[in-house]
């Protein structure tokens, strides 16, 4: 299965939601491929680590603003597009799941633009959000009160997954 892991490219970021991530990643890549936004470092520099440890197929997808980052990779595939939502789009449809981890305003533009092609109709991925350490907790109540608002229906939520708990996501991992 090709996994979409969207996630930071900051190396500053908090030690303990690195050490977090690094065991999840090594249980999904290790029988799993990547499909990503081609950063070098952070958690997108670990992923591609891990997934070429574990001998899978990486494939880097970013937009010519970032196109340098693919000089220090070893991508099996890759592609560069004009715009970061192309970018985002072809991640899209070049994978069977998507997975996001902590990361900033990059990884919060996936989250949404993944789901509001999933009501669109654009997709039919999963979407499992991996809150890691409580990264998300703010942006899950922010997403709460778009439904007690009702700047959003309720039923949206059926178009993704949040959790802090890897087995969980592992099994949904399984599933599909």
């Amino acid at each position: 299965m090709k996994l979409y892991i969207c996630c930071s490219a900051s190396n500053n970021i908090p030690q303990n939601i690195i050490d977090d991530c690094k065991i999840l990643l090594n249980k999904l890549l290790k029988e799993n491929d990547l499909v990503f936004g081609a950063g070098d470092t952070g958690l997108m520099g670990i992923s591609y680590e891990i997934a070429k440890k574990n001998n899978r197929k990486v494939t880097g997808i970013c937009p010519t603003f970032y196109k340098e980052k693919l000089k220090n990779l070893n991508c099996d595939k890759e592609i560069i597009t004009n715009e970061m939502l192309d970018s985002t789009l072809k991640i899209i449809k070049n994978s069977d799941a998507i997975i996001v981890l902590p990361g900033g305003f990059g990884t919060i533009y996936e989250i949404f633009t993944a789901i509001q092609s999933k009501i669109c109709d654009e997709h039919n991925l999963p979407i499992i959000i991996y809150n890691s350490c409580n990264y998300y907790d703010e942006l899950i109540k922010f997403i709460e009160e778009t439904y007690k608002l009702n700047f959003a229906k309720e039923n949206i939520k059926e178009k993704y997954v949040i959790t802090n708990n890897k087995e969980e996501m592992l099994n949904i991992i399984k599933n599909i």
